[in-house]
Protein backbone atom coordinates (compact mmCIF):
# COMPACT_ATOMS: atom_id res chain seq x y z
CA UNK A 1 0.00 0.00 0.00
CA UNK A 2 1.45 3.35 -1.07
CA UNK A 3 1.26 6.33 1.30
CA UNK A 4 1.58 10.07 0.77
CA UNK A 5 2.93 12.68 3.15
CA UNK A 6 0.86 15.84 2.76
CA UNK A 7 1.96 19.19 4.17
CA UNK A 8 -1.05 21.50 4.49
CA UNK A 9 -0.07 25.04 5.47
CA UNK A 10 -3.06 27.02 6.64
CA UNK A 11 -3.42 30.61 7.80
CA UNK A 12 -4.03 29.66 11.43
CA UNK A 13 -2.70 26.09 11.61
CA UNK A 14 -0.11 23.88 9.97
CA UNK A 15 -1.09 20.27 9.42
CA UNK A 16 0.70 17.20 8.16
CA UNK A 17 -1.18 14.08 7.15
CA UNK A 18 -0.46 10.60 5.96
CA UNK A 19 -2.95 9.40 3.34
CA UNK A 20 -2.92 5.98 1.74
CA UNK A 21 -3.71 5.30 -1.92
CA UNK A 22 -7.36 4.63 -1.02
CA UNK A 23 -7.76 8.12 0.38
CA UNK A 24 -7.79 7.03 4.01
CA UNK A 25 -6.44 9.54 6.50
CA UNK A 26 -4.00 7.25 8.27
CA UNK A 27 -2.55 9.81 10.65
CA UNK A 28 -2.37 13.56 11.14
CA UNK A 29 -0.70 16.21 13.26
CA UNK A 30 -1.61 19.89 13.60
CA UNK A 31 -0.17 22.92 15.33
CA UNK A 32 -1.38 26.52 15.50
CA UNK A 33 0.96 29.18 14.17
CA UNK A 34 1.54 32.59 15.77
CA UNK A 35 -1.16 34.92 14.44
CA UNK A 36 -0.33 37.55 11.90
CA UNK A 37 0.68 40.91 13.32
CA UNK A 38 0.03 44.46 12.14
CA UNK A 39 3.03 46.86 12.32
CA UNK A 40 0.65 49.47 10.87
CA UNK A 41 -3.15 49.63 10.43
CA UNK A 42 -4.35 47.35 7.58
CA UNK A 43 -1.04 45.47 7.55
CA UNK A 44 -0.84 41.72 8.13
CA UNK A 45 2.57 40.07 8.43
CA UNK A 46 3.82 36.71 9.67
CA UNK A 47 7.13 35.32 10.87
CA UNK A 48 8.02 33.06 7.94
CA UNK A 49 10.99 31.44 9.72
CA UNK A 50 8.79 30.44 12.66
CA UNK A 51 6.14 29.18 10.25
CA UNK A 52 8.74 26.93 8.61
CA UNK A 53 10.07 25.72 11.96
CA UNK A 54 6.59 24.59 12.98
CA UNK A 55 6.05 22.98 9.56
CA UNK A 56 9.20 20.91 9.97
CA UNK A 57 8.26 19.84 13.49
CA UNK A 58 4.69 18.91 12.58
CA UNK A 59 5.86 16.90 9.57
CA UNK A 60 8.52 15.07 11.56
CA UNK A 61 5.94 14.12 14.18
CA UNK A 62 3.39 12.97 11.62
CA UNK A 63 5.89 10.73 9.82
CA UNK A 64 7.34 9.28 13.02
CA UNK A 65 4.03 8.73 14.82
CA UNK A 66 2.18 7.29 11.82
CA UNK A 67 4.13 4.02 12.15
CA UNK A 68 4.02 3.69 8.37
CA UNK A 69 7.13 1.84 7.12
CA UNK A 70 9.52 4.21 5.35
CA UNK A 71 9.48 2.13 2.16
CA UNK A 72 5.72 2.67 1.80
CA UNK A 73 6.00 6.44 1.37
CA UNK A 74 5.60 7.29 -2.31
CA UNK A 75 5.74 11.09 -2.35
CA UNK A 76 5.39 14.36 -0.49
CA UNK A 77 2.60 16.71 -1.60
CA UNK A 78 2.29 20.36 -0.61
CA UNK A 79 -0.82 22.51 -0.45
CA UNK A 80 -1.03 25.81 1.41
CA UNK A 81 -3.01 28.98 1.83
CA UNK A 82 -2.61 31.37 -1.05
CA UNK A 83 -1.53 34.92 -1.75
CA UNK A 84 1.03 35.27 1.04
CA UNK A 85 4.40 36.56 -0.23
CA UNK A 86 7.72 35.46 1.30
CA UNK A 87 10.74 37.49 0.08
CA UNK A 88 13.88 35.31 0.42
CA UNK A 89 17.58 35.54 -0.34
CA UNK A 90 19.60 33.11 -2.47
CA UNK A 91 19.58 30.54 0.36
CA UNK A 92 15.82 30.71 0.78
CA UNK A 93 16.08 32.67 4.04
CA UNK A 94 13.43 35.39 4.52
CA UNK A 95 14.75 38.94 4.26
CA UNK A 96 11.70 40.30 6.12
CA UNK A 97 8.41 38.97 7.53
CA UNK A 98 6.00 37.40 5.08
CA UNK A 99 3.19 39.65 3.82
CA UNK A 100 -0.05 37.77 4.47
CA UNK A 101 -2.94 37.42 2.03
CA UNK A 102 -4.96 39.28 4.69
CA UNK A 103 -2.78 42.36 4.23
CA UNK A 104 -4.58 45.47 2.93
CA UNK A 105 -1.66 47.88 2.43
CA UNK A 106 -1.72 49.97 -0.73
CA UNK A 107 0.71 52.16 -2.64
CA UNK A 108 -0.62 55.46 -3.87
CA UNK A 109 0.77 58.00 -6.35
CA UNK A 110 1.82 55.49 -9.03
CA UNK A 111 1.36 56.00 -12.76
CA UNK A 112 0.40 53.19 -15.09
CA UNK A 113 3.39 51.95 -17.10
CA UNK A 114 3.73 52.19 -20.86
CA UNK A 115 3.37 55.88 -21.55
CA UNK A 116 0.53 57.90 -23.02
CA UNK A 117 -0.33 55.55 -25.91
CA UNK A 118 -0.74 52.50 -23.71
CA UNK A 119 -2.70 54.54 -21.13
CA UNK A 120 -5.09 55.49 -23.94
CA UNK A 121 -5.48 51.81 -24.88
CA UNK A 122 -6.23 50.96 -21.24
CA UNK A 123 -8.80 53.76 -21.09
CA UNK A 124 -10.53 52.73 -24.32
CA UNK A 125 -10.69 49.11 -23.19
CA UNK A 126 -12.00 50.23 -19.78
CA UNK A 127 -9.14 48.41 -18.08
CA UNK A 128 -7.73 51.44 -16.26
CA UNK A 129 -9.66 51.05 -12.96
CA UNK A 130 -8.83 47.35 -12.66
CA UNK A 131 -5.16 47.85 -13.51
CA UNK A 132 -4.84 50.72 -11.02
CA UNK A 133 -6.44 48.48 -8.41
CA UNK A 134 -3.83 45.75 -9.03
CA UNK A 135 -1.02 48.32 -9.06
CA UNK A 136 -2.06 49.91 -5.77
CA UNK A 137 -2.45 46.56 -4.01
CA UNK A 138 0.75 44.99 -5.33
CA UNK A 139 3.09 44.21 -2.44
CA UNK A 140 6.06 44.49 -4.80
CA UNK A 141 5.24 48.12 -5.51
CA UNK A 142 4.96 48.79 -1.78
CA UNK A 143 8.34 47.18 -1.08
CA UNK A 144 9.98 49.13 -3.90
CA UNK A 145 8.68 52.41 -2.49
CA UNK A 146 8.97 51.90 1.27
CA UNK A 147 11.57 49.14 1.72
CA UNK A 148 13.82 49.38 -1.35
CA UNK A 149 16.75 47.76 0.51
CA UNK A 150 14.62 44.67 1.26
CA UNK A 151 13.38 44.57 -2.32
CA UNK A 152 16.96 44.66 -3.59
CA UNK A 153 18.05 41.97 -1.10
CA UNK A 154 15.28 39.66 -2.32
CA UNK A 155 16.52 36.94 -4.66
CA UNK A 156 13.09 35.34 -5.08
CA UNK A 157 9.52 36.14 -4.07
CA UNK A 158 7.92 32.89 -2.93
CA UNK A 159 4.51 31.77 -1.76
CA UNK A 160 4.13 29.59 1.32
CA UNK A 161 4.03 26.52 -0.97
CA UNK A 162 7.27 27.34 -2.79
CA UNK A 163 8.90 28.43 0.50
CA UNK A 164 8.24 24.97 1.97
CA UNK A 165 9.25 23.33 -1.32
CA UNK A 166 12.62 25.08 -1.26
CA UNK A 167 13.19 23.96 2.32
CA UNK A 168 12.52 20.37 1.20
CA UNK A 169 14.51 20.37 -2.03
CA UNK A 170 16.83 23.44 -2.16
CA UNK A 171 15.11 24.37 -5.45
CA UNK A 172 13.00 27.38 -6.42
CA UNK A 173 9.72 26.33 -8.08
CA UNK A 174 6.00 26.94 -7.60
CA UNK A 175 2.71 25.52 -8.84
CA UNK A 176 1.24 26.69 -12.16
CA UNK A 177 -2.07 26.88 -10.25
CA UNK A 178 -0.62 29.74 -8.21
CA UNK A 179 -3.15 32.34 -7.02
CA UNK A 180 -2.90 35.83 -5.63
CA UNK A 181 -1.97 39.42 -6.55
CA UNK A 182 0.78 38.35 -8.90
CA UNK A 183 1.58 38.93 -12.61
CA UNK A 184 -0.12 35.70 -13.67
CA UNK A 185 -1.68 34.67 -16.95
CA UNK A 186 -4.40 32.55 -15.33
CA UNK A 187 -5.67 31.38 -18.70
CA UNK A 188 -2.28 30.08 -19.80
CA UNK A 189 -1.07 28.75 -16.41
CA UNK A 190 2.10 30.81 -16.67
CA UNK A 191 3.71 34.07 -15.69
CA UNK A 192 2.22 36.78 -17.83
CA UNK A 193 3.87 37.00 -21.29
CA UNK A 194 3.67 40.83 -21.41
CA UNK A 195 6.49 42.75 -19.79
CA UNK A 196 4.18 45.70 -19.07
CA UNK A 197 2.27 43.55 -16.55
CA UNK A 198 5.47 42.96 -14.56
CA UNK A 199 6.04 46.71 -14.57
CA UNK A 200 2.47 47.22 -13.39
CA UNK A 201 3.07 44.92 -10.40
CA UNK A 202 6.57 46.31 -9.85
CA UNK A 203 8.57 43.09 -9.99
CA UNK A 204 11.19 41.60 -12.32
CA UNK A 205 10.42 38.26 -13.92
CA UNK A 206 13.70 36.77 -12.65
CA UNK A 207 12.58 37.32 -9.05
CA UNK A 208 9.71 34.85 -9.51
CA UNK A 209 10.21 31.06 -9.52
CA UNK A 210 9.55 28.73 -12.46
CA UNK A 211 6.02 27.29 -12.49
CA UNK A 212 5.25 23.59 -12.71
CA UNK A 213 2.02 21.59 -13.08
CA UNK A 214 0.36 20.32 -9.87
CA UNK A 215 0.37 16.87 -11.48
CA UNK A 216 4.12 16.76 -12.13
CA UNK A 217 7.09 15.84 -9.97
CA UNK A 218 8.63 19.19 -9.03
CA UNK A 219 11.75 17.85 -7.30
CA UNK A 220 13.02 15.39 -4.72
CA UNK A 221 13.75 15.67 -1.01
CA UNK A 222 17.33 16.84 -0.43
CA UNK A 223 19.69 15.71 2.31
CA UNK A 224 18.86 18.88 4.28
CA UNK A 225 15.16 18.41 3.66
CA UNK A 226 15.32 14.82 4.86
CA UNK A 227 17.09 15.80 8.06
CA UNK A 228 14.84 18.76 8.81
CA UNK A 229 11.47 17.24 7.93
CA UNK A 230 12.09 13.60 8.87
CA UNK A 231 11.25 12.48 5.32
CA UNK A 232 13.27 9.95 3.27
CA UNK A 233 15.85 11.59 1.00
CA UNK A 234 15.05 11.32 -2.71
CA UNK A 235 11.27 11.11 -2.22
CA UNK A 236 9.38 12.89 -5.06
CA UNK A 237 7.79 16.21 -4.15
CA UNK A 238 4.59 17.51 -5.77
CA UNK A 239 3.55 21.15 -5.36
CA UNK A 240 -0.20 20.79 -5.48
CA UNK A 241 -2.63 23.61 -6.12
CA UNK A 242 -3.56 26.09 -3.41
CA UNK A 243 -5.66 24.92 -0.51
CA UNK A 244 -9.05 25.92 -1.92
CA UNK A 245 -8.41 24.48 -5.39
CA UNK A 246 -7.15 21.29 -3.74
CA UNK A 247 -10.33 21.10 -1.65
CA UNK A 248 -12.44 21.01 -4.80
CA UNK A 249 -10.49 17.97 -5.99
CA UNK A 250 -10.53 16.40 -2.53
CA UNK A 251 -14.32 16.67 -2.52
CA UNK A 252 -14.43 14.69 -5.75
CA UNK A 253 -16.22 17.61 -7.43
CA UNK A 254 -14.83 16.94 -10.88
CA UNK A 255 -18.08 17.46 -12.81
CA UNK A 256 -19.54 20.89 -13.56
CA UNK A 257 -22.75 20.38 -11.54
CA UNK A 258 -21.18 19.59 -8.15
CA UNK A 259 -19.87 22.58 -6.20
CA UNK A 260 -17.66 22.48 -3.12
CA UNK A 261 -17.93 24.77 -0.12
CA UNK A 262 -14.94 25.32 2.12
CA UNK A 263 -15.71 26.50 5.63
CA UNK A 264 -12.22 27.62 6.60
CA UNK A 265 -10.54 30.90 7.57
CA UNK A 266 -11.86 32.11 4.22
CA UNK A 267 -15.17 30.60 3.18
CA UNK A 268 -15.47 29.84 -0.52
CA UNK A 269 -17.71 28.13 -3.02
CA UNK A 270 -16.04 26.56 -6.06
CA UNK A 271 -17.04 24.96 -9.33
CA UNK A 272 -14.74 23.18 -11.79
CA UNK A 273 -14.69 24.52 -15.34
CA UNK A 274 -13.10 23.18 -18.52
CA UNK A 275 -13.40 26.70 -19.98
CA UNK A 276 -11.73 29.93 -18.90
CA UNK A 277 -14.60 32.10 -17.64
CA UNK A 278 -14.19 35.39 -15.78
CA UNK A 279 -16.45 37.98 -14.16
CA UNK A 280 -15.86 41.59 -15.27
CA UNK A 281 -16.24 42.96 -11.72
CA UNK A 282 -14.48 40.10 -9.93
CA UNK A 283 -17.64 38.77 -8.27
CA UNK A 284 -15.83 35.45 -8.54
CA UNK A 285 -12.21 34.54 -9.23
CA UNK A 286 -10.87 32.23 -11.91
CA UNK A 287 -7.78 30.25 -10.89
CA UNK A 288 -5.96 27.23 -12.22
CA UNK A 289 -7.39 23.97 -10.90
CA UNK A 290 -5.64 21.09 -9.16
CA UNK A 291 -6.46 19.23 -12.39
CA UNK A 292 -4.22 20.41 -15.25
CA UNK A 293 -5.86 22.45 -18.02
CA UNK A 294 -8.95 23.16 -15.93
CA UNK A 295 -10.03 26.16 -13.90
CA UNK A 296 -11.80 26.83 -10.63
CA UNK A 297 -14.57 29.45 -10.48
CA UNK A 298 -14.40 30.66 -6.90
CA UNK A 299 -16.69 32.85 -4.84
CA UNK A 300 -14.83 34.17 -1.83
CA UNK A 301 -15.80 35.43 1.66
CA UNK A 302 -12.54 36.79 3.01
CA UNK A 303 -12.83 36.13 6.72
CA UNK A 304 -15.48 33.41 6.51
CA UNK A 305 -15.13 31.01 9.40
CA UNK A 306 -12.50 33.21 10.97
CA UNK A 307 -15.63 34.94 12.25
CA UNK A 308 -16.30 31.90 14.44
CA UNK A 309 -12.90 32.40 16.08
CA UNK A 310 -13.70 36.11 16.41
CA UNK A 311 -17.04 35.31 18.05
CA UNK A 312 -15.41 32.91 20.50
CA UNK A 313 -12.77 35.46 21.45
CA UNK A 314 -15.12 38.41 21.86
CA UNK A 315 -18.38 36.90 23.10
CA UNK A 316 -18.07 33.24 24.13
CA UNK A 317 -15.96 33.22 27.32
CA UNK A 318 -18.81 31.67 29.28
CA UNK A 319 -19.31 28.96 26.66
CA UNK A 320 -15.58 28.19 26.68
CA UNK A 321 -15.63 27.64 30.44
CA UNK A 322 -18.81 25.57 30.25
CA UNK A 323 -17.40 23.44 27.42
CA UNK A 324 -14.30 22.69 29.51
CA UNK A 325 -16.51 21.44 32.35
CA UNK A 326 -18.45 19.22 29.95
CA UNK A 327 -15.28 17.94 28.27
CA UNK A 328 -16.36 19.07 24.79
CA UNK A 329 -15.18 21.63 22.24
CA UNK A 330 -16.56 25.17 22.49
CA UNK A 331 -17.94 24.92 18.93
CA UNK A 332 -19.91 21.79 19.94
CA UNK A 333 -21.56 23.69 22.78
CA UNK A 334 -22.28 26.65 20.48
CA UNK A 335 -23.86 24.26 17.98
CA UNK A 336 -26.11 22.83 20.69
CA UNK A 337 -27.28 26.30 21.59
CA UNK A 338 -27.68 27.20 17.90
CA UNK A 339 -30.03 24.23 17.45
CA UNK A 340 -32.38 25.85 19.95
CA UNK A 341 -32.65 28.98 17.76
CA UNK A 342 -35.20 28.83 14.91
CA UNK A 343 -34.09 29.35 11.28
CA UNK A 344 -33.65 33.02 10.56
CA UNK A 345 -32.30 33.67 14.08
CA UNK A 346 -35.60 35.34 15.04
CA UNK A 347 -35.08 38.14 12.54
CA UNK A 348 -31.33 38.69 12.98
CA UNK A 349 -29.50 38.81 9.62
CA UNK A 350 -25.78 39.28 9.09
CA UNK A 351 -23.76 40.53 6.12
CA UNK A 352 -20.34 38.82 6.53
CA UNK A 353 -17.98 41.46 5.19
CA UNK A 354 -15.68 41.63 8.21
CA UNK A 355 -13.11 41.47 5.42
CA UNK A 356 -14.31 43.77 2.60
CA UNK A 357 -15.53 42.42 -0.70
CA UNK A 358 -12.64 42.21 -3.12
CA UNK A 359 -14.46 44.43 -5.62
CA UNK A 360 -15.48 46.99 -2.98
CA UNK A 361 -12.77 47.87 -0.43
CA UNK A 362 -15.18 50.21 1.40
CA UNK A 363 -17.78 47.49 2.09
CA UNK A 364 -18.36 46.54 5.70
CA UNK A 365 -20.03 43.87 7.77
CA UNK A 366 -23.48 44.46 9.20
CA UNK A 367 -26.03 42.87 11.52
CA UNK A 368 -29.61 44.03 11.26
CA UNK A 369 -32.79 43.12 13.08
CA UNK A 370 -31.72 43.30 16.73
CA UNK A 371 -34.41 43.24 19.41
CA UNK A 372 -34.63 42.44 23.12
CA UNK A 373 -35.13 38.71 22.39
CA UNK A 374 -31.62 38.29 20.98
CA UNK A 375 -28.75 36.70 22.88
CA UNK A 376 -25.26 35.51 21.98
CA UNK A 377 -26.55 32.29 20.42
CA UNK A 378 -28.67 34.29 17.99
CA UNK A 379 -25.59 36.20 16.85
CA UNK A 380 -23.70 32.93 16.39
CA UNK A 381 -26.49 31.48 14.26
CA UNK A 382 -26.70 34.72 12.27
CA UNK A 383 -22.97 34.40 11.48
CA UNK A 384 -23.42 30.85 10.18
CA UNK A 385 -26.48 31.81 8.15
CA UNK A 386 -24.91 35.04 6.85
CA UNK A 387 -21.88 33.25 5.44
CA UNK A 388 -24.16 30.71 3.73
CA UNK A 389 -26.35 33.51 2.30
CA UNK A 390 -23.31 35.20 0.78
CA UNK A 391 -22.01 31.92 -0.67
CA UNK A 392 -25.43 31.31 -2.21
CA UNK A 393 -25.34 34.79 -3.77
CA UNK A 394 -21.93 34.03 -5.23
CA UNK A 395 -23.04 30.59 -6.45
CA UNK A 396 -25.91 32.14 -8.39
CA UNK A 397 -23.46 34.52 -10.07
CA UNK A 398 -21.18 31.60 -10.98
CA UNK A 399 -24.14 29.69 -12.40
CA UNK A 400 -25.19 32.69 -14.49
CA UNK A 401 -21.76 33.22 -16.05
CA UNK A 402 -20.84 29.55 -16.49
CA UNK A 403 -24.21 28.44 -17.81
CA UNK A 404 -24.13 25.53 -15.36
CA UNK A 405 -26.70 24.53 -12.76
CA UNK A 406 -25.36 23.31 -9.43
CA UNK A 407 -27.21 20.18 -8.31
CA UNK A 408 -25.20 19.12 -5.27
CA UNK A 409 -22.90 20.64 -2.65
CA UNK A 410 -19.96 18.99 -0.93
CA UNK A 411 -18.47 20.66 2.13
CA UNK A 412 -15.02 20.66 3.69
CA UNK A 413 -13.18 22.59 6.37
CA UNK A 414 -13.88 22.74 10.09
CA UNK A 415 -17.51 23.76 9.66
CA UNK A 416 -18.30 20.54 7.82
CA UNK A 417 -17.94 18.58 11.06
CA UNK A 418 -21.09 20.22 12.46
CA UNK A 419 -24.41 18.54 11.63
CA UNK A 420 -26.28 21.79 12.32
CA UNK A 421 -24.04 23.83 9.99
CA UNK A 422 -24.38 21.21 7.27
CA UNK A 423 -28.19 21.26 7.62
CA UNK A 424 -28.33 25.06 7.57
CA UNK A 425 -26.25 25.01 4.37
CA UNK A 426 -28.57 22.46 2.74
CA UNK A 427 -31.63 24.51 3.74
CA UNK A 428 -30.28 27.90 2.57
CA UNK A 429 -29.14 26.52 -0.80
CA UNK A 430 -32.08 24.11 -1.05
CA UNK A 431 -29.64 21.49 -2.33
CA UNK A 432 -28.42 18.11 -1.07
CA UNK A 433 -25.27 18.83 0.89
CA UNK A 434 -22.71 16.10 1.51
CA UNK A 435 -19.98 15.47 4.04
CA UNK A 436 -16.95 13.46 2.94
CA UNK A 437 -15.02 10.79 4.79
CA UNK A 438 -12.48 13.42 5.82
CA UNK A 439 -12.91 17.11 6.52
CA UNK A 440 -9.31 17.72 5.41
CA UNK A 441 -10.20 17.97 1.75
CA UNK A 442 -7.29 20.17 0.69
CA UNK A 443 -4.84 17.55 1.96
CA UNK A 444 -6.77 14.77 0.25
CA UNK A 445 -6.76 16.77 -2.99
CA UNK A 446 -2.99 17.11 -2.82
CA UNK A 447 -2.71 13.36 -2.20
CA UNK A 448 -4.89 12.73 -5.29
CA UNK A 449 -2.56 14.94 -7.35
CA UNK A 450 0.36 12.83 -6.10
CA UNK A 451 -1.42 9.55 -6.87
CA UNK A 452 -2.11 10.60 -10.48
CA UNK A 453 1.38 12.05 -10.92
CA UNK A 454 2.96 8.76 -9.87
CA UNK A 455 0.60 6.76 -12.15
CA UNK A 456 -0.94 4.87 -9.24
CA UNK A 457 -4.16 5.79 -11.04
CA UNK A 458 -4.44 6.46 -14.75
CA UNK A 459 -6.44 9.67 -14.47
CA UNK A 460 -8.35 11.89 -12.07
CA UNK A 461 -11.76 10.17 -12.41
CA UNK A 462 -10.15 6.84 -11.47
CA UNK A 463 -8.28 8.42 -8.57
CA UNK A 464 -11.42 10.15 -7.27
CA UNK A 465 -13.48 6.97 -7.49
CA UNK A 466 -10.89 5.20 -5.35
CA UNK A 467 -9.98 7.97 -2.91
CA UNK A 468 -13.15 10.04 -2.26
CA UNK A 469 -16.23 8.84 -0.38
CA UNK A 470 -19.44 10.62 0.61
CA UNK A 471 -20.45 9.54 4.12
CA UNK A 472 -23.56 11.60 4.87
CA UNK A 473 -25.89 13.71 2.75
CA UNK A 474 -28.12 16.36 4.34
CA UNK A 475 -31.33 16.96 2.42
CA UNK A 476 -33.11 20.33 2.59
CA UNK A 477 -36.00 20.64 5.03
CA UNK A 478 -38.84 22.00 2.92
CA UNK A 479 -40.28 24.46 5.45
CA UNK A 480 -36.88 25.87 6.37
CA UNK A 481 -35.83 26.12 2.71
CA UNK A 482 -38.94 28.20 1.93
CA UNK A 483 -38.24 30.56 4.85
CA UNK A 484 -34.59 30.96 3.92
CA UNK A 485 -35.46 31.52 0.28
CA UNK A 486 -37.67 34.47 1.20
CA UNK A 487 -35.11 35.89 3.62
CA UNK A 488 -32.39 35.57 0.97
CA UNK A 489 -34.32 37.15 -1.90
CA UNK A 490 -36.40 39.70 -0.02
CA UNK A 491 -33.91 40.78 2.65
CA UNK A 492 -30.31 39.57 2.36
CA UNK A 493 -29.91 40.35 -1.35
CA UNK A 494 -31.05 43.94 -0.64
CA UNK A 495 -28.76 44.69 2.29
CA UNK A 496 -25.59 45.43 0.33
CA UNK A 497 -27.18 47.71 -2.31
CA UNK A 498 -28.93 49.60 0.51
CA UNK A 499 -25.91 49.96 2.78
CA UNK A 500 -23.22 50.53 0.15
CA UNK A 501 -23.75 54.33 -0.05
CA UNK A 502 -23.54 54.44 3.76
CA UNK A 503 -20.25 52.48 3.68
CA UNK A 504 -18.86 55.19 1.41
CA UNK A 505 -20.16 57.94 3.69
CA UNK A 506 -18.62 56.28 6.76
CA UNK A 507 -15.24 56.20 5.01
CA UNK A 508 -15.62 59.84 3.96
CA UNK A 509 -16.43 61.01 7.49
CA UNK A 510 -14.05 58.84 9.51
CA UNK A 511 -11.21 58.50 7.01
CA UNK A 512 -11.29 54.73 7.50
CA UNK A 513 -10.62 53.02 5.24
CA UNK A 514 -8.77 55.71 3.33
CA UNK A 515 -10.46 56.80 0.09
CA UNK A 516 -8.16 57.41 -2.91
Amino acid sequence: MKHFIVIDGGTQNIKAFIFDEKGNEVYGEACPVPPHFAPQPNFAEQDAAEYLRITREVTQNAVANSRVPINQFAAVAITTHRGTIVPVDEDGIPVRPAISWLDERKTDGLSLPGGALLSLVFKISRMTPKLKYYQRRSKFNWLRKYEPENYDRTHMFLTISSYIFHALTNEFKDTSSIAGLLPIDFKGFQWHPREVIFKLFGVEREKLPPLISPAEIAGTVSEDGSRNFGIPQGLPVIIGAGDKQSELLGAGAISNDIAEISYGTAAVIELLSSKYITHPNMEFYTFGSAIPNHWVLEGFVGKGYWMVSWFRKEFAKWEEEEAKKLGIETEDLLDRKMEEIPPGAMGLILQPFWHPRENDPLSKGAIIGFSMVHERAHIYRAIIEGIAYELRRLSETIEKYSGRKIKELRVGGGGSRSDEIMQITADIFNLPTSRLHTSNLSSLGAAIDAAVTLKIYNDFPEAVSNMVRVTHTFTPREQNARLYNRLFNEVYAKIYPTLSPLHNKIAEITGYPKIT
